[in-house]
């Protein structure tokens, strides 16, 4: 079988979800698939000199993989539209990918191309207005796509409705890597001197976009109502990511009297040692679809605590491999992340379940083979192979 050659539009300045699904596809598929990354830069800022600093760009670089980097004004600059046309076709990909609004809508634009074009869908951020006007923009480009690959059956109910015809739809989850069932337990010591854990005290960890519909706030409320509770251990919570919302959440926290047991350690793309010092993992969604950092919690052996939004039930059973609770209720997450630190046998069970599921349903092999059949499928019905 020929090599596949594969155009993906992303744009990320951090390894972000679908930055290290990308890199990992990209990298174990060496031997089916030639892929070029595309992303964008703004020449305001940067004059298309050097990418050192983003760290999407460098460890793609780093990994082999090609860049060709976009210089734009600002966002939906549509003179891109004729660099993006430039690079299609001198590099003559089979397929072409878009992740992201924008990417979208600039492949929309370009009309009949003699690619396959797949669209996908990771969900939305609730960031602003302008953000959620830009979303709209979906509503016209995923139309015009050729198919497209979400990451859970929510979302793919969402394009439904979006005017995505339902045969032109896949369902692809999210994987990640998994070694053995007590692997984070190994570097636990190392890791507790690291980040100052001490022994009476016990670990809350958290980790996403700072951003509205991710939940920070109901979970600082949560752990703001078990902090004062006579316990005989003390309770500290540690938040990893930034976002616009960041300022307001450490208000919050400063409001609660809570600065020192709630801590914000800022974007982290290694997660590995918190990971290994957390008694438990929460994630407060409002939304979700297949989400990454959950992925690595039941793949590190942690219990979790979360929203049962989007895609979250199709990883994850309640009192299974995880308590599951309704969004925007500080108080079930509360009761939910307190049992968990009080029944140690119960969180035991738990995540020894969910670091099996995880194994068995949510490999990056089972993944790229999923991509695969899909890319094969695209690139044989426009008649490449």
């Amino acid at each position: 079988m020929s090599r596949i050659r594969i155009v993906a539009l992303l744009e990320a300045a951090v390894l972000t979800g679908p930055a290290k699904n990308v890199l990992k596809f990209a990298t174990d598929c060496r031997d089916r698939v030639d892929m070029t990354l595309v992303t964008f830069e703004r020449r305001s800022t940067r004059n298309g000199v050097n990418h050192s600093s983003n760290q999407f760009v460098s460890e793609a670089r780093r990994l082999n993989i090609p860049v060709e980097i976009v210089a734009e004004a600002g966002p939906f600059d549509l003179t891109t539209v004729d660099a993006l046309r430039g690079i299609f076709h001198d590099l003559g990909p089979h397929i072409v990918e878009t992740h992201g609004t924008k990417s979208h809508f600039l492949v929309s634009l370009l009309g009949r191309q003699q690619f396959r074009w797949i669209a996908f869908h990771h969900g939305y951020t609730a960031e602003d207005a302008k953000a959620k006007f830009y979303q709209q923009f979906d509503r016209w480009s995923l139309r015009r796509c050729d198919s497209a690959v979400t990451v859970c059956g929510e979302f793919a109910r969402l394009l439904g409705k979006r005017g995505v015809p339902r045969d032109r739809i896949s369902v692809v989850h999210n994987a990640v890597e998994t070694g053995a069932p007590d692997a984070h337990a190994e570097c636990a010591d190392e890791a507790r001197r690291q980040w100052g854990v001490k022994k009476d005290e016990r670990i809350v960890f958290s980790a996403g976009r700072l951003s509205s519909e991710k939940g920070h706030s109901y979970l600082i409320e949560a752990v703001s109502k078990i902090a004062p509770l006579p316990q005989g251990w003390n309770l500290r919570t540690i938040i990893a990511g930034s976002g616009p919302c960041e300022e307001k959440l450490k208000a919050r926290v400063v409001s609660l009297g809570m600065t020192q047991s709630v801590e914000f350690v800022g974007h982290r793309s290694d997660l590995r040692s918190l990971f290994a010092v957390a008694d438990v993992f929460a994630l407060p969604s409002l939304s979700e679809g297949s989400p990454n950092v959950l992925l690595e919690s039941m793949a590190a052996g942690v219990p979790i605590v979360s929203s049962n939004v989007g895609g979250v039930s199709e990883l994850l059973e309640n009192r299974d491999s995880a308590i599951l609770v309704a969004p925007a209720d500080a108080d079930s997450l509360k009761s939910a992340i307190l049992e968990l630190l009080t029944n140690r046998q119960l969180a035991h069970r738990l995540a020894v379940t969910a670091f099996e599921k995880v194994r068995a349903r949510f490999s990056p092999a089972e993944r790229n083979q999923r991509l695969l059949e899909i890319y094969t499928h695209a690139s044989k019905e426009y008649g490449c192979h």
